[in-house]
């Protein structure tokens, strides 16, 4: 108790020195962010979700940090069963014979105690062995001990999981706000660093660890990651086209080793929702189809969380797993009018099939009872609210997902008690919806609590954290409260000990950088790219080559043009900066053809922010029919259009709170725009109106019908326009589009002009598109989401029915259906569509859904 006392004393000075206040740092996220950059796509939560970290201190106030300890080696006694060396890496190894090996900072303060002749690590400085610190001890024992020795306030501050500090600054040494954090208990964050260098990630891992190791008992830090392929292994939608869940497996793994090999602890993913065809973050998903994306996941999750013997052999839980939080649990992928969950526009999921069940299978059936031996992931919260067909939330209460005690209930019944974590921002701006009217954050984060969230996602703020464990033991008393803080501490701790991270919490730089720069690990990335290309149209134009050529074709390349507009929650409504950029990569298409592409000039537009002229429409000059009439191919590299659903006064997520409580969030005047997958204009005449979901405002309900509204040309029309150009040159010669993908779109306007069609979910690597073209790589991918025949196809799908839309016919008969693909035999045929061009399954196995709706009651809303 002297311990705990001693700690809770430095918890309450720092909370009164330091404002550990979130500031705005983006990802991909998802979930998701603005992208963590060495991600292809945008839907990791916390890549999309600023995280709050702690404050960055100026440096000049940057305060001395508990680092001070001497520099300590261990020397063995007589009769000692483990060696001790020192690393490259200035971590301390220690091995004992026949059991654990260790990991020790030499300045975190941390001795080494001796029992029986073997080693172990005084994590709390007590000079005993306590048994959480004794490794011969199963996880639960050693958890269950800590658990005991920590006060309810302490067991609080270490759910927090933010962000850390300037990835540049060593937190042993200048404060960047990561040690501050670290010492006064948070013990979570999100990189978003990992695309630096794994070796240099790894070095500053082990730095955070250190900091963790020195105190408030020497609880590891959990270093999550939002999905960031970083040598190049396709994920999300990628994955699912090749629609091999053995690859899902084989890619877990190495994934989950190039993870723990850089310090990351924990994924943030995968995203499983069930998408429909307008869903914002589509990308990130594994499409539309449930069995898909169960069987995808549950290969995926489970490779990741085991740690597997040189043999294959499934060793569970070990020094190669990662801790998997899929996400979102469960429904967010419907929706209404796709718009973004981020923000209050996508208040609610709506489920006008009366069809959440099948929202449900991949977490019931899949990810909560895996076929290793890790057991269950665990679970990201969503942010929507989930409404029946009528409008009503299920379960009765308007609450966002991380507050829902319908949603949790279904976990409780199930008897999971994996570790949850929240969606970011809910306790703040983003996902908060039905607790608005908390008087503060604390109230907020206390509600969840009670509700069921564990972990508190993107959560920072520390004093903030304590005064939410003092609300709930308001609210409770000491006893309750204390048991429900330390059971999510449990979970939290538990899920760290399973992973090894209390007794070898440190990384191996050079094997870091080995295993994840290698030219192997990059060559084995393309490898999966080259498996998730799916080909929907071909002319005869390409096939597989004979033998090798000697001579480079020429290929044609059209520069594109983008206007620079943006929606997004973040930033609200920008009309952003235009630009010029080449369709492929040109550099890379040069290793295998002669390019001729246009002459961009410079800029002539009125100057930006900073100062600098922009770019127009007139500052391209297109190559000449006659030097195009010279090309073996026309290239043509495009992104699919894509605008989401949004109101004429639609505000960035950070002046929600604000506009809602000056009761200024919404107009009765104001405009929705439907969401458009063509990339003209689309009028939407036959939209749903009035709308399924709508906050009540002055005791009616608001209507978000766009029934009748146009949605503008998408900011990328350009690449429409290139391809027309591209048409009106061709002659003979072939035209080729690779479509960078990320959900389904409008064929009418691009198939007609199209002699070859690509589909690179996700990622457009030139190189897999040239080998293709040449006839080096044969395609293999399929469709993992159907391809609308018109907006108007799209507007009669049921957000939260798979797979019911009329799909897209071209000038070969072919329907671009889900599970169409080709490759140079003709439309692929095999195992793969058979299995999965089955009718979408809807109901679960492992779960009875329809008795736990009917017997549910709402608990008192009080």
């Amino acid at each position: 108790m002297k311990h705990s006392n001693r700690f809770l004393a430095l918890l309450l000075a720092l909370m009164m020195v330091f404002s550990l206040a979130a500031c705005g740092g983006d990802t991909t996220t998802d979930d998701t962010a603005a992208d963590d950059t060495t991600s292809d796509t945008t839907t990791d939560d916390a890549a999309e979700t600023p995280e709050e970290t702690p404050e960055e201190t100026p440096e000049e106030e940057a305060p001395a940090l508990a680092l001070t300890a001497e520099t300590y080696i261990p020397e063995p006694g007589d009769g000692a069963l483990y060696t001790v060396t020192e690393t490259a890496d200035g971590w301390i190894m220690i091995e004992n014979q026949d059991g654990e090996t260790l990991g020790l900072s030499p300045n975190s303060g941390v001795h080494v105690v001796e029992a029986d002749g073997y080693a172990f690590k005084d994590l709390n400085q007590n000079g005993e062995l306590d048994p959480y610190e004794d490794w011969r001890l199963s996880s639960e024992e050693r958890a269950e001990n800590l658990i005991s020795l920590m006060q309810g306030s302490e067991m609080a501050a270490i759910l927090a999981h933010g962000g850390w500090g300037d990835f540049t600054t060593d937190p042993l040494t200048a404060d960047d706000g990561s040690a501050t954090y670290l010492q006064a208990g948070g013990r979570g964050g999100v990189t978003r660093n990992i695309g630096r260098g794994g070796g240099d990630h790894a070095k500053w891992a082990n730095a955070i660890q250190a900091v963790a190791e020195s105190c408030y008992y020497g609880i590891p830090a959990m270093i999550s990651i939002d999905p960031a392929n970083i040598s190049g292994m396709i994920e999300t939608v990628s994955l699912a086209a090749t629609m091999d869940p053995e690859l899902a497996a084989e890619i877990g793994n190495e994934t989950a080793k190039q993870y723990r090999a850089a310090g990351v602890t924990a994924l943030l993913g995968p995203q499983v929702d069930i998408a429909s065809p307008t869903m914002s973050r589509a990308g990130g998903t594994y499409g539309e189809d449930p069995q898909l994306t169960l069987d995808i996941a549950t290969a995926y999750v489970n490779a990741m969380q085991s740690t597997y013997a040189e043999d294959g052999t499934d060793l569970g839980w070990g020094d190669e797993s990662v801790y998997c939080f899929t996400k979102h649990y469960a429904g967010a992928g419907a929706t209404e009018g796709g718009r973004d969950d981020h923000h209050v526009s996508a208040r609610y999921a709506v489920f006008p099939g009366d069809n959440l069940e099948a929202h449900l299978i991949t977490y019931f059936d899949g990810v909560f009872s895996l076929p290793g031996l890790t057991g269950s992931s665990g679970i990201m919260t969503q942010y929507s609210v989930n409404v029946d067909g009528e409008g009503n939330p299920y379960g009765g209460e308007e609450l966002a997902g991380a507050y829902n005690a319908y949603m949790y209930g279904m976990l409780d019944e199930f008897g999971y008690d994996s570790l949850k974590i929240t969606d970011w921002g809910i306790f703040t701006f983003a996902g908060v919806w039905g607790a608005e009217d908390l008087a503060s954050e604390a109230e907020r984060i206390a509600f969840g609590w009670e509700q069921g969230v564990e972990l508190l996602g993107g959560y920072g703020t520390m004093e903030t954290v304590a005064e939410a464990y003092n609300v709930l033991v308001e609210r409770n008393g000491q006893e309750a409260a204390d048991e429900i803080v330390s059971h999510a501490a449990y979970n939290y701790i538990l899920v760290m000990m399973n992973l090894n991270m209390f007794d070898q919490p440190y990384s191996d730089s050079a094997y870091a950088d080995e295993i994840i720069s290698t030219g192997e690990a990059s060559e084995f990335g393309l490898e999966t790219q080259r498996q998730s290309v799916v080909m929907l149209k071909n002319d005869g134009t390409i096939a597989a080559a004979e033998g090798e050529s000697t001579e480079k074709p020429t290929v044609y390349v059209p520069y594109v043009y983008n206007t620079g507009f943006s929606v997004s929650w973040m930033g609200g409504v920008s009309e952003g900066t235009p630009s010029w950029t080449p369709g492929m990569d040109l550099e890379v298409l040069g290793q295998y053809f002669n390019v001729v592409t246009d002459t961009l000039g410079d800029p002539s537009g009125e100057a930006d922010a900073d100062g600098n002229a922009t770019y127009t429409k007139d500052d391209l000059t297109r190559a000449t029919a006659e030097e195009i009439a010279a090309c073996d191919y026309i290239l043509v590299g495009m992104s699919n259009p894509y605008l989401i659903s949004y109101y004429d006064g639609y505000l960035s997520a950070w002046d929600y709170m604000e506009a809602y409580q000056n009761g200024t969030l919404f107009s009765e005047d104001d405009y929705w725009f439907p969401p458009n997958l063509q990339y003209g204009e689309y009028t939407a005449d036959t939209a749903r109106d009035p709308s399924i979901s709508g906050m009540i405002i002055d005791g009616e309900k608001q209507n978000r019908s766009y029934k009748g509204n146009t949605a503008a040309a998408v900011p990328n029309y350009g690449d429409l326009e290139a391809l027309q150009y591209a048409d009106s040159v061709a002659g003979d010669i072939p035209v080729i589009v690779s479509m960078k993908m990320d959900r389904g779109m409008v064929w009418s306007e691009v198939e007609p002009m199209a002699d070859v069609i690509l589909a690179c979910y996700n990622s457009q690597r030139t190189e897999v598109v040239a080998e293709i073209i040449l006839g080096q790589t044969e395609p293999n991918g399929l469709l993992v989401f159907q391809q609308p025949a018109s907006m108007e196809a799209v507007e009669a799908q049921l957000e939260d029915v798979p797979r019911d839309m009329e799909c897209y016919t071209d000038a070969a008969g072919n329907t671009y259906d889900f599970a169409f693909g080709m490759n140079w035999s003709g439309v692929i045929d095999d195992e793969r569509v058979a299995t999965y061009s089955a009718d979408p399954i809807s109901e679960l196995q492992n779960f009875d859904y329809d008795a736990y709706a009917a017997s549910y009651v709402a608990p008192d809303a009080e």
